[in-house]
């Protein structure tokens, strides 16, 4: 069976250049939050095909990417080979570490150990991440139970909550804020985004798309497609 966490390789193209953008009202948050100046050396953690890496190098001089999928950083073009659970990078060498739609994948505790582990006195963590694929209208109820059914398959590696991962580190307890925003999108649109989530990047290509030309009869559009951003940060104590 694929593994669900990285998945997304398979799409790394599609990915790039569907995913609805980050909040950047967001991202100027966690500049403020973590009192990080122009000059602050960053690392994007889990960093994909890089779409948050370039909103971070338009805010810092000095920005580091890391992936562990080589298919997406194939589409980066400068990240590093590594992975949450062991960076390749010194110690107390960043002033803060930005993960955009992946630290939910990562190993929990042994990747907050290796965070401590690189981040400078005082540095901090920002964690990005968009909820975007409820639909208004909703689709009808036939195309759902045919979209469920790769989501049940791999259900068993869906990754655990981090709601308690950082009790009992270094780090402060975490703050969230919230962002929302709408696109609207048509039925195909709405398909190619779907091919970049876990579980349908998961299938093959060609179940993926057998799977799309039973569904895509069964939707109208346009969508709208509510964007719920989200921003978790903490800083070391």
């Amino acid at each position: 069976m694929p593994e669900r966490r990285l998945s997304f390789g398979s799409v790394a193209e599609t990915y790039d250049r569907v995913r609805p953008p980050y909040s950047k009202a967001l991202l100027d948050r966690a500049q403020e939050a973590l009192e990080l100046g122009a000059s602050a050396r960053v690392l994007d953690l889990g960093a994909g095909t890089g779409r948050l890496t370039r909103e971070l190098e338009r805010r810092f001089a000095d920005v580091v990417a890391v992936e562990p999928d080589e298919r997406m950083r194939a589409v980066h073009g400068s990240a590093l080979a590594g992975a949450a659970e062991a960076i390749p990078l010194e110690d107390a060498s960043v002033d803060a570490v930005f993960a955009g739609e992946a630290f939910h994948w990562f190993d929990h505790a042994v990747a907050i150990e290796e965070l401590e582990r690189v981040l400078r006195p005082r540095g901090g963590l920002a964690i990005i991440s968009t909820h975007w694929w409820e639909t208004e209208p909703p689709l009808p109820d036939d195309a759902l139970e045919l979209l469920r059914e790769p989501y049940e398959r791999f259900r068993d590696q869906l990754p655990p909550p981090f709601d308690d991962a950082f009790a009992g580190s270094r780090f402060e307890p975490p703050r969230n804020e919230r962002e929302e925003e709408a696109i609207t999108v048509d039925a195909d649109e709405l398909l190619t985004l779907y091919s970049t989530t876990s579980s349908l990047a998961a299938l093959g290509e060609d179940e993926r798309d057998a799977l799309f030309a039973r569904v895509r009869p069964l939707l109208a559009g346009p969508y709208r497609l509510p964007l719920k951003h989200e921003l978790t940060w903490t800083r070391l104590q």
